[in-house]
């Protein structure tokens, strides 16, 4: 395969739920990066893959640390998506999203989200632009409030629309009855 472009367009087709890796920077300061490129690895021991770009700002800084949080987003958190996921935009995670019951000495969890998952790097492999990371997954917060999660598909974020939705709106879009 030598076109980029169509390998894109097959995997927007691919829906998956957008998480947000997060992690601290060297001021201290609670940082995302929104990624696409993650799965769970094994149940024993607890773990996950996570792809990052090697030209990324956050590449260098999660490898540094050693360790990064999870939060798998719900659809509450688009702007929180975009804001972390946009390149060149500044990836700092406000105050406002930020879980007060959070540990300390852990990486940044947002208050909404569905999961939180805390990982230690215990392994990464260079492959092509990217860095596939093993997380080990330390500790696991779930939300105890059920919400939809944020799903990337089709080039962008939203909901699972049920198949008579669909159909609804196509008919709306075009004018039909």
């Amino acid at each position: 395969m030598s076109d980029p472009e169509l390998f894109r367009q097959a995997f927007r087709r691919h829906a998956t739920t957008v998480a947000l890796l997060t992690y601290r920077n060297d001021d201290g300061a609670p940082v995302g990066m929104t990624a696409t490129s993650m799965c769970s690895l094994s149940a024993d021991p607890p773990s996950l893959l996570a792809c990052i770009n090697r030209e990324t700002r956050a590449h260098p800084e999660i490898l540094g640390k050693g360790a990064f949080g999870v939060d798998l987003l719900a659809i509450s958190q688009r702007s929180i998506a975009y804001q972390c996921g946009t390149p060149g935009r500044d990836k700092l995670i406000r105050p406002a999203w930020l879980a007060r019951d959070a540990p300390a000495d852990g990486s940044p969890r947002l208050a909404q989200s569905l999961a939180h998952l805390e990982c230690t790097i215990d392994g990464s492999y260079d492959a092509y632009s990217h860095t596939i990371i093993v997380g080990l997954i330390r500790s696991v917060w779930l939300n105890p409030v059920e919400a939809p999660p944020l799903l990337y598909h089709g080039g962008v974020c939203g909901q699972r629309v049920p198949a008579a939705g669909r159909v609804e709106r196509f008919h709306w879009e075009i004018g039909g009855e």
